[in-house]
């Protein structure tokens, strides 16, 4: 039998981007949902309440990965994007 950690299957400046990330949505009220890849060095994620995404990305050459979106920049507006009136 084969146990894995999370480590073995993230790197760990990806989970520290990744909660970092979701620390910064959360304390603007927003809701995030299943993280997407799109790929090997870019994932996101988007508001369930608003739409609005927040990333994180490796570039090119570079090992540290870095955050992003415009949810991490505003508070949540509850309906924006997902044709719920605004509350």
């Amino acid at each position: 039998m084969s146990i894995y950690g999370l480590n073995d299957l993230y790197g760990g400046g990806e989970l520290q981007a990744t909660g970092s990330a979701m620390i910064e949505a959360h304390e603007r009220e927003h809701n995030l949902g299943d993280w997407r890849s799109i790929d090997e060095r870019m994932r996101l994620a988007g508001c369930r309440l608003c739409g609005r995404l927040v990333w994180i990305v490796r570039p090119s050459g570079e090992e540290t990965w870095r955050v992003g979106g415009n949810a991490l920049e505003t508070d949540c507006e509850r309906g924006l994007g997902t044709g719920e009136e605004r509350q």
